[in-house]
């Protein structure tokens, strides 16, 4: 089998399964990790950011992959999910933004993969990457004021991954004068306003990333004294930016609930618990929507919804 019908195949097998791709030579990699070396260079990317979370933004070959040759970015749609908790004050509705709850997608794109490309004699295998700043390169996706990737038809509520194949399909180099942002965002600035911490700018697309809600609600310890208990308003991340933008808004309906925890489970959650201290049946419920590793941070969050939802009496 030739290249050329290799990714025609690929592509036949993952657009019925709901499954948006874009693909790029594997040497784009380097530069994309350039990229995030200049906005550091230029003070766009605090250096602390980059402390934590530059390693993310360097492509290493994986052991099943030891000499890749095209890197392909994948899109499905991720909407935003209810979780209920039954607290001592009544039961708390929830919401577990985009992108978190995505095991099972993740599972069935590399099946589909793996049949495609290894029923041809190729490997392939998922990688870290700057996935959003390859899928924006590679036309999958623009960028919105928020710094969020957009996909056509999915808005932000789109999971993105980035997967590694031996197989050459014929990746063209991405155009390096595409227009990377929305274009309705040159006119519009609801994200900056409804931002609940100040880190999406009034102009750019370079937020402060650290001074995100999701990038506190994902990182353990305690909150900073200018976050404001009222702001907290996701089971994780932060749903403000992408609920008041105009480009999502038709798709900002919620599935139904996907999972709901009676007054002993929601009692243990709060607690904030390591996962390997956890009941076996609440880590296995917990599993099942992509957060039993996640059990100390969802007791301290889920905390502060608790608190956000109290009526604030008059002084």
């Amino acid at each position: 089998m030739t290249s050329e019908p290799l990714a025609k195949v690929l592509d036949d097998a993952l657009t019925p399964a709901g499954y948006r791709h874009k693909t790029a030579p594997v040497g784009i990699a380097q530069q994309l990790a350039s990229d995030m070396e200049e906005l550091r260079d230029k003070g766009l990317l605090s250096n602390d950011y980059w402390q934590r979370y530059g390693r993310a933004f360097r492509f290493d070959p994986p052991p099943e992959v030891p000499e890749p040759r095209t890197l392909i970015v994948v899109a499905w749609a991720s909407p935003a999910v209810k979780v209920v908790f039954h607290t001592d004050a009544g039961p708390l509705e929830t919401v577990l933004p985009p992108t978190y709850f995505s095991q099972a997608g993740q599972a069935r794109c590399l099946e589909i993969l793996r049949e495609v490309l290894g029923g041809a004699g190729h490997s392939v295998a998922r990688v870290r990457a700057p996935n959003k700043l390859l899928a924006v390169r590679t036309g999958l996706a623009r960028y919105g004021r928020n710094n969020l990737a957009y996909v056509d038809n999915m808005g932000t509520y789109a999971r993105l991954d980035v997967y590694c194949t031996d197989a050459d399909l014929q990746a063209r180099e991405p155009d390096a004068k595409r227009n990377m942002m929305l274009s309705t965002c040159s006119s519009c600035h609801a994200c900056h306003f409804s931002c609940p911490t100040g880190a999406i700018p009034y102009d750019g697309t370079v937020i402060d990333a650290l001074r995100c809600l999701t990038h506190l609600n994902e990182n353990e310890g305690p909150w900073p004294d200018w976050v404001d208990p009222q702001d907290h308003n996701g089971l994780l991340g932060c749903m403000r930016c992408q609920e008041t933008c105009p480009a999502n808004r038709s798709f900002l309906r919620l599935k139904a609930v996907v999972a709901e925890f009676d007054r002993d489970e929601t009692a243990i959650i709060l607690e904030g618990r390591t996962p390997e201290c956890l009941p076996a049946g609440l880590r296995a419920k917990l599993d099942r929507i992509d957060l039993g590793n996640d059990s100390v941070i969802l007791g301290r969050n889920l905390r502060a919804l608790c608190d956000a939802a109290r009526p604030v009496l008059p002084a």
